[in-house]
């Protein structure tokens, strides 16, 4: 109910006591010595009084009734005390901080996320914003910066990462699985296969010659060389041929996993493994090494060449295509993940949370504002609409409760005072 109507009720049951009261004032000057009439006149003019009294109160609470001005429009007078004390009772207890958290517990804001981006007209809201804003990226870089950003990363990332740690974990995890055994046979089988080629034995013996050419350095070094090789003493085709041979028997004997060579190295990276582990001096080097080479890393340039090439390359389009088809991949895979959703949810509440501890002092500031914009007229009326039903009983139950007052007090002066108190009184005096 508005101010307005609260007004009109009240002021129609005053009106009605109004006429109550005239119409018991004529009966009782109709017929004076009856007992009705006094009576009702007695209770109309108490009704009327307490109606009144109470219109007066509750009117002076928001202007000024008949233009009095002692202690009334209470409200407009109080303006500044009230906006605080209505925004504090609303940031400290309709809106607190626990009953905020509290109500937000209750919701499970992701189930709410995925209904609300699920429904026909927003199916496509987050490939479509993937898509623009990474077109909008790919169309505006700023390829010196990127290479800036690129190169600032790969420093920091590689001055904080612990390479002897990575080193160590990665050869005990290449021990444990065999793996570093594998890769010696890869290495052991490509070697082999390059080494078992003619051009390889060629240049073998094109390195024999050369050195041979090389080594003989006197005039009869260099005759005794010519000699034998004229008589066939020194072929360095055959010893050529004999060499390359002896390296591939050697490469095979080398691909036996119990190979002497083989248990060797395997020994040896156990001993680099526990080394990196246990020896601070190790750590030590490659930690220095790894923060050298992080302040003289200078990839700028690179990065800027590669990123300019990707860039002239490219289709125009492609980043939001990758995009789109990046978010509808992450969104299905977010769908299906109910552990991703926990977390999800979890990492909400955590988020709104600490919102709501930051800026919780927002909700008196917003309720502030919203109550100083009003105007004096506008405030009482604000209040009269939220408490006008109120407002509208404490009025009529003036009435009623002085009609009830009046009736109570012709009682007892009919019935009590007059017959028997004032006697009594009468003989006290004597």
């Amino acid at each position: 109910m508005s101010g307005l109507d609260y007004r009109r009720r009240a002021n129609r049951v005053l009106g009605l006591v109004f006429c109550l009261f005239a119409a018991a004032a004529g009966g009782k000057y109709l017929y004076p010595d009856n007992i009705a009439a006094r009576l009702l006149l007695i209770v109309a003019e108490a009704a009327l009084v307490g109606g009144i009294a109470d219109w007066f109160a509750v009117t002076a609470l928001f202007r000024r009734p008949l233009g009095f001005p002692w202690h009334t429009a209470l409200i407009p007078a109080s303006r500044e005390k009230i906006i605080v004390a209505i925004a504090a009772a609303v940031q400290n207890e309709l809106l607190s901080k626990e009953s905020i958290k509290q109500r937000l517990a209750g919701v499970r804001l992701v189930d709410l996320v995925i209904k609300w981006l699920e429904e026909e007209d927003r199916q496509a809201l987050l490939p479509g914003l993937a898509a623009r804003y990474a077109q909008a990226a790919w169309d505006n870089i700023d390829i010196p910066a990127v290479a800036r950003f690129g190169q600032k990363w790969l420093k920091a990332s590689l001055h904080e990462a612990d390479l002897s740690a990575y080193g160590r974990q990665g050869l005990a995890w290449a021990l444990a699985a065999g793996r570093a055994d594998r890769l010696i046979g890869h290495l052991l089988a490509a070697l082999t296969a390059a080494v078992n080629q003619d051009s390889t034995r060629h240049a073998i013996e094109r390195h024999l010659t050369r050195y041979s050419r090389t080594a003989a350095q006197n005039w009869w070094q260099k005759l005794v060389l010519s000699l034998a090789e004229a008589t066939d003493t020194v072929n360095l085709s055959e010893a050529a041929a004999v060499l390359h041979a002896e390296l591939l028997l050697i490469l095979r004997d080398l691909a036996v996993d119990d190979h002497p060579v083989r248990v060797w190295a395997r020994a040896r990276l156990a001993a680099a493994a526990a080394r990196l582990e246990d020896d601070p001096g190790w750590a030590a080097d490659i930690d220095a090494w790894q923060k050298g080479l992080a302040g003289r890393l200078r990839l700028e340039e690179t990065l800027a060449a590669v990123v300019a090439l990707a860039t002239r390359n490219a289709p125009p389009d492609w980043p939001a295509a990758w995009a789109a088809r990046q978010a509808e991949k992450l969104w299905t895979a977010f769908r299906a993940d109910p552990d991703l959703q926990d977390w999800a949810e979890a990492q909400l509440q955590a988020t709104l949370s600490r919102f709501i501890d930051s800026e919780h002092e927002l909700v008196a500031t917003v309720v502030r504002d919203a109550l100083a914009r009003l105007s004096d007229e506008d405030l009482s009326r604000f209040i009269e609409d939220k408490v006008g039903e109120d407002l509208a009983w404490i009025r009529i139950n003036g009435s009623v409760v002085g009609g009830i007052v009046g009736l109570l007090l012709f009682l007892f002066l009919h019935y009590l005072y007059d017959p028997y108190l004032v006697p009594l009184i009468y003989s006290l005096l004597k």
